[in-house]
């Protein structure tokens, strides 16, 4: 099994994604609100790397919250999941068009 994030802006995307995964038979997923980089350095101006961060992440609005999207997935259903997600989001190598990676579950309890 494979922990999928997919970590977005555009937080109206989440319940089509959600229908997404449950149409590509992946289960269970679970939003949370996510604070990224932008809104936490958006108040420091006296530490000397801040301007270069700033700049980096021109065109990111530091007040809009995003969603965290995590879900647990057998290994042969993470293409489809991949998949599922891309549909809605698009390309995720534009900026700041989202990040989506996974990580391997060593044991899970409760899973279904």
């Amino acid at each position: 099994m494979q922990l999928l994030f997919l970590i977005i802006k555009r937080t109206e995307l989440v319940d089509d994604i959600m229908k997404a995964l449950a149409g590509a038979g992946v289960h269970g997923g679970t939003a949370i609100d996510s604070i990224g980089m932008a809104k936490s350095i958006s108040n420091m101006d006296n530490v000397p790397t801040i301007g270069y961060l700033r700049e980096m992440l021109k065109g990111v609005d530091p007040a809009k919250k995003g969603k965290t999207i995590f879900v647990a997935v057998e290994d042969d259903r993470v293409e489809a999941a991949k998949e599922a997600i891309l549909g809605i989001t698009g390309d995720l190598s534009r900026p700041n068009a989202g990040v989506l990676f996974g990580v391997p579950i060593t044991f899970a309890l409760g899973i279904n």
